[in-house]
């Protein structure tokens, strides 16, 4: 009966101790699959994060460019708004073929044959010029979001001897007009300076060849451009300076130690034996 009890106790603690070993295994299984469904759901909520970054992204990127896109519809109907104004303002100019008005990208230009403005070889605005100057001052003045750049041109006839005490080229005669218009735009048409370029082209930006009176009367004249301060400060962007290197110290050449040798005049001596 005895011998009966111990060999039963023996066979419920066999089947214990396999029944221990079976849950441990079914547990590491268990554990490893959870450190697996673990890992890819740190993987998937990386994902999710970096497609939500992207996704921030290209909404701000979208919203960016919608604002873009109305500020250069509003520009766009600025221009048109403002040449409508220049040729009512300058029709008669423009139909008699004194003035021509021309729009590219954003960039509107009033082209002012010199007969308006100037007697030939001189800086003095005429009575002509006065009168177109006051009307384009009224429609520019209040375009502050503008660079109104003058330009001065003339042909390529040297400038009289008479003359070249005042304008040794013309370079001069050019620059001289162009700050002529600028300050008549300031002083009497009420534009405000900060608005205000002056440049000089001489004969070098010529609209056709200086070969006929016809065509040299045509590159004498002064073009106001009107551009958006924006553009401006990035097509004149300065180039960055390079960057400063310190020159480095030259060393001192090494001394020359001169090689051991005979004076002529002294014999060798013996060898010894």
């Amino acid at each position: 009966m005895k011998r009966n009890f111990v060999l039963w106790g023996s066979v419920v603690m066999l089947g214990a101790v396999l029944t221990a070993c079976v849950s441990s295994g079914k547990y590491n299984k268990l554990e490893a699959a959870n450190n697996s469904l673990q890992t890819q759901y740190n993987n998937f909520q990386t994902q999710c994060n970096s497609l939500q970054a992207g996704y921030s992204a290209c909404r701000e990127q979208f919203a960016l460019s919608e604002t873009e896109k109305a500020d250069l519809i509003a520009r766009d109907q600025q221009s048109k708004a403002t040449y409508e104004q220049l040729m009512s303002q300058l029709q008669k100019e423009v139909n008699a073929g004194q003035v021509t008005i021309s729009q590219y990208q954003d960039r509107l230009t009033v082209n002012v044959a010199e007969k308006i403005f100037f007697d030939s070889g001189s800086a003095a605005l005429k009575p002509g010029g006065k009168e177109v100057l006051q009307k384009l001052g009224t429609i520019i003045k209040g375009l502050t979001d503008k660079v109104i750049r003058v330009e001065g041109h003339t042909d390529n006839v040297p400038i009289a001897k008479s003359l070249r005490a005042a304008y040794p080229t013309n370079w001069e005669l050019s620059a001289a007009r162009a700050i002529t218009v600028v300050r008549f735009l300031q002083e009497s048409a009420g534009v405000p300076p900060e608005m205000l370029l002056a440049t000089a082209y001489g004969e070098y930006h010529p609209l056709v060849t200086n070969d006929t009176p016809q065509h040299k009367q045509k590159n004498r004249r002064i073009e106001i451009a009107l551009q958006n301060k924006d553009v401006m400060k990035r097509t004149e962007k300065p180039i960055a300076p390079l960057p400063e290197v310190t020159p480095t110290k030259p060393e001192p050449p090494a001394a020359v130690v001169p090689e051991e040798t005979t004076p002529k005049n002294q014999a060798p001596a013996p060898k010894e034996t």
